[in-house]
């Protein structure tokens, strides 16, 4: 049985809603946050001291997305959409677009956010990292027109990848609107049963 390092909120809830979806089982080790100052150890398993890292066998990985991938393509899952099928490259858009696309932004809005210091630069560097996730933010919206998941006409990695983001916005309480098609899309992910299963582990 694989093993997955996780802390609650951190990108492996990403990787334990996919294995809920999967109906699959991995040994969860829930870390103290962050682990890097807080659990020193964790280093040896991941140098970076980012979360997740998951252990299969003599595999180890540690990226969000790469994990979930690597575990619906193990399990044979229409969680994926395979070379070949029509929206195989949308796929590959909106399965990055959750990390690279709307999850920088809000990484930044977090952090800057979170730091000792106030003034006029760190309000400008808000302002900035605010106004791209609401421009961001709004191309999910026009995808998501006459669409209830992002490709395929069926939950996939695209869903867990942007459905973690729009899950922090929520549980952070972070200001920031949503058009009614994302606030809708964000219900329907947040309360299908594997997700709620997997956000309940801490």
């Amino acid at each position: 049985m694989a093993t997955l390092y996780h802390a609650p909120h951190a990108r492996s809830l990403r990787v334990l809603w996919t294995l809920e979806e999967l109906g699959a089982k991995a040994d969860v080790k829930t870390l103290p946050f962050p682990p890097r100052e807080k659990q020193p150890d964790y280093l040896k398993v991941n140098p970076t001291g980012a979360i997740p890292a998951m252990v299969d066998g003599d595999r180890v990985m540690t990226e969000s997305l790469a994990i979930c991938e690597y575990l619906a393509a193990k399990h044979g899952s229409s969680l994926l959409v395979a070379p070949g099928e029509p929206e195989r490259v949308p796929f590959l858009e909106w399965l990055w677009y959750g990390e690279s696309t709307l999850m920088t932004p809000l990484s930044r809005l977090g952090r800057v956010a979170s730091l000792p210091v106030k003034g006029e630069a760190i309000d400008v560097v808000l302002a900035d990292a605010r106004e791209s996730l609401l421009v961001r933010l709004k191309s999910l919206e026009q995808r998501l027109e006459g669409r209830d998941f992002l490709v395929a006409g069926r939950l996939t990695l695209a869903d867990v990848s942007v459905g973690y983001p729009l899950h922090l916005i929520a549980v952070f309480g972070i200001d920031m609107p949503l058009g009614t098609r994302t606030a809708a899309y964000r219900e329907r992910l947040r309360t299908r049963p594997a997700f709620v299963r997997a956000a309940a582990i801490k």
